[in-house]
């Protein structure tokens, strides 16, 4: 199947889908199934989890992952770590991340070194040797 065609179905999927959108700019959305979640967006994400929604994925804001975190609404952290090293960027955990301990649910490596691991929260963190 033609690139332009994979394309278009992931266009019609997303389109298809509900969208939850943090925004400190737009007043209104023009994509189809989008939904603006306000000025107080932890308080509307944690509605949003109340209902029977399905996966929520926030994809393309670390600043909206960040406040997530501090607000204890995130469910499972899915990270690919590449085999690479730039020395800077913007950091998931930047300073201001509250201390969490995180239990890994499954980890799988590719072919090209990539490795794709699922954290859940599992409460505050305990300190002590990394021996096993």
């Amino acid at each position: 199947m033609p690139a332009d065609h994979e394309h278009a179905d992931i266009a019609k999927a997303l389109n298809g889908l509900p969208k939850f959108v943090a925004s400190r700019t737009a007043r209104s959305l023009a994509w189809q199934n989008s939904t603006l979640l306000g000025a107080d967006v932890p308080a509307a994400v944690a509605r949003l989890r109340e209902q029977d929604l399905g996966e929520l994925q926030v994809i393309g804001s670390l600043d909206l992952a960040q406040t997530l975190i501090r607000h204890g609404l995130v469910d499972e952290y899915r990270l690919l770590v590449y085999p690479l090293l730039l020395g800077t960027g913007k950091r998931l955990f930047a300073d201001g991340t509250v201390p969490a301990a995180l239990e890994l649910v499954s980890t799988e490596t590719t072919s090209s070194g990539v490795m794709a691991c699922v954290y859940r929260p599992a409460g505050k963190p305990t300190y002590g040797s990394f021996g096993p």
